[in-house]
């Protein structure tokens, strides 16, 4: 299973993502809070140009090391823990509530540390924001620019009322969604192969060196 597909790459390359409620069919979402009414794009971007400043430049131990700084701070506009739910789709009901727990750590930690190893040996990308809309009651999309070593990304962030404050459920970079990308992967596991299975192979990929994460991308 390729749990780091190109276009997730482009992405993690250049901005992070993250997930309110909006779950998919079959899985609980939780009780939305009445949508808050400032625009949420100028918070967004601070978040993730404070991860920038975080991990740009380290070295790969050095990032591992800065995973609970990273998920703190991207925590403020981005529910990872949801994102994982997301991405497991229908599948998340297969999991036992220990089992969602150390999906919701392994995934999001893994997905943090791709993000951070491919960020940190570029140039700083330049984020800019085009639009900010609603697209729906209680839902908004951000629309964006990353450019980072003269390439330009179109990244899509959507966003959702969670805590009294609008959160990312879900982002597209080339209209390439990375809720659906996990979720069509993990559907595939599940035809023939077990949580423990697919717990165990996110475990693995989560202790190998982050120097082989990048290397794979490049």
């Amino acid at each position: 299973m390729n749990l780091f597909p190109s276009a997730f790459l482009r992405i993690t390359a250049v901005l992070f993502l993250g997930v309110a409620l909006l779950a998919p069919v079959g899985v609980a979402a939780p009780a939305a809070a009445a949508a808050p009414a400032a625009d949420p794009a100028p918070a967004l971007m601070a978040v993730i140009n404070k991860v920038i400043d975080l991990v740009l430049g380290k070295s790969p131990d050095a990032i591992t090391s800065l995973l609970p700084q990273v998920r703190t701070k991207m925590s403020e506009s981005f529910a990872i823990d949801a994102i994982v739910q997301r991405a497991f789709g229908r599948n998340w009901t297969k999991l036992t509530p220990a089992q969602q727990a150390q999906a919701v750590e392994l995934l999001g930690n893994l997905i943090i540390r791709t993000y951070a190893t491919q960020l940190a040996s570029g140039s700083r990308p330049t984020l800019a924001v085009t639009a900010s809309r609603e697209i729906g009651p209680e839902r908004r999309e951000i629309v964006s620019t990353a450019a980072q070593d003269g390439k330009v990304v179109n990244v899509i962030y959507r966003l959702a009322p969670i805590d009294g404050q609008w959160k990312v459920y879900d982002v597209l970079a080339e209209n390439v969604s990375v809720v659906g990308n996990y979720r069509q992967q993990f559907d595939a596991h599940f035809v023939k192969k077990s949580a423990d299975e697919l717990l165990a192979l996110l475990k693995a990929k989560l202790d190998a060196p982050a120097t082989e994460e990048k290397g794979k991308s490049e």
